[in-house]
């Protein structure tokens, strides 16, 4: 009978793989820890790149928020109670103040000149209304006031000014027309061009003719130059309309449309998240942006709208003899128009609006106020759309 006869393995080989498995167990361990604390730093740099970027979105809406409710603008009542001034009631029948700068525009328009101005001379010292002029301009052209005629239809007039605003040519020459009829009450309606080598001609003079012939009787009705009221101003970076100029064309188109009964609608509008534009990419950026939307608001209003820039993202824009779907088209096409035309490094601009119509007891504080209402809906409920404020207010079903 045979014996299997097994060697013993060496106790030193048995300890030698005792300590390797040992070693490939600890580096294992020490492995799987240092994935698993990589894993944990970054999961919670996850977490608070998640918290930062939620924490920057928070913020910037609550500046947007905050900047929302410093522009509101506090009606006439409250500022005048807290000034301890009274607040006068508009004219029902005040003139229409608006007609000598609406004139002014189709005179410009029609002989694609630079600029226009009216003069009437009075007992005291001439009035004078422009559109297109800097105020050093106004001043250098109002000192020429109304020309003697002698019977003449028209005079050319040269001119050896200063630059005009913003690094523009300066005034060279202008084309005047007498604005009344009457030889007691002398004017003066004048095209003006910065080019050095425009001549007029008699096509521009009959133009400016038949621009009066139309004008003429609300002129002679209206005391927009018989009066010292200011004149409309420009804000700078918009050329539209500024926030007196607004108030004061709101209070004056209300009183023409009391008279002649007519509908009259207010359609306000409020760039959406600017201040987290200005803070994207800059105030001059941003001051572009705001010239753009302008610029696109005058081409898409109609010739009757007069589009104004309240201040910062807001806008204001009359439209006479309109109602509420006419100021929601409006917005619709300046909305459309922007679509079309993205920003670079912006995109596209979105912006909100609210829409008022004149009701029967309104006042330009009521009329602004229901607006601004509205266009508050509109901001909260997501923005980048439109709100009509209700046609029947409380005191109307009283």
């Amino acid at each position: 009978m045979r014996s299997l006869v097994i060697d013993a393995m060496p106790e030193s080989t048995v300890a030698i793989a005792l300590a390797l498995a040992a070693l490939l167990c600890g580096s294992l361990c020490l492995v799987l820890f240092v994935v698993a604390i990589r894993r944990l730093l970054t999961r919670q740099e996850e977490i608070v790149s998640s918290m930062l970027e939620r924490y920057d979105h928070r913020l910037a809406d609550f500046a947007q928020t905050l900047s929302d409710a410093l522009n509101q603008t506090l009606p006439a009542r409250i500022t005048a109670a807290i000034s301890g001034a009274p607040v006068e009631a508009p004219a029902i029948e005040s003139p229409d103040h608006s007609s000598v700068v609406r004139v002014l525009e189709l005179a410009r328009e029609q002989t694609d000149a630079d600029a226009a101005v009216a003069i009437v001379g009075t007992a005291s010292e001439p009035i004078l209304a422009t559109v297109g002029l800097s105020q050093a301009e106004v001043s250098r052209v109002g000192g020429i006031g109304v020309p003697d005629y002698r019977g003449a239809r028209a005079i050319q007039v040269s001119f050896a000014g200063e630059d005009g605003p913003h690094g523009a040519n300066p005034i060279r020459s202008g084309l005047a027309v007498p604005l009344m009829e009457s030889a007691t009450d002398p004017g003066m309606l004048a095209v003006l061009t910065r080019t050095p080598d425009r001549r007029f001609s008699e096509i521009d003079i009959t133009s400016l003719e038949n621009v009066l012939s139309i004008s003429r009787p609300a002129l002679e009705t209206s005391l927009e130059l018989r009066e010292s009221d200011p004149v409309p101003e420009r804000d700078p970076l918009t050329d539209l309309y500024d926030r007196p100029a607004f108030h004061a064309l709101l209070d004056l188109e209300i009183a023409r449309t009391r008279a002649r009964r007519e509908q009259l609608a207010l359609l306000m509008l409020d760039v959406d998240r600017l201040t987290t534009i200005n803070a994207r990419i800059g105030h001059l950026a941003a001051d572009e942006v705001l010239a753009t939307i302008a610029r696109v608001l005058n081409d898409v209003a109609g010739a009757r709208d007069l589009p104004c820039r309240i201040g910062g993202g807001r806008f204001g824009i009359v439209l006479s003899q309109a109602d509420s779907r006419d100021a929601e088209g409006l917005f619709d096409r300046l909305q459309a128009a922007l679509r079309e035309r993205p920003l670079p490094n912006l995109g596209v601009v979105s912006f909100s609006g609210g829409v008022a119509e004149l009701l029967p007891k309104d006042d330009a504080t009521a009329l602004i106020v229901r607006a601004d209402a509205a266009l508050g809906l509109a901001k909260s409920s997501g923005r980048d759309m439109v709100v009509t404020a209700a046609k029947r207010s409380a005191r109307d079903v009283a």
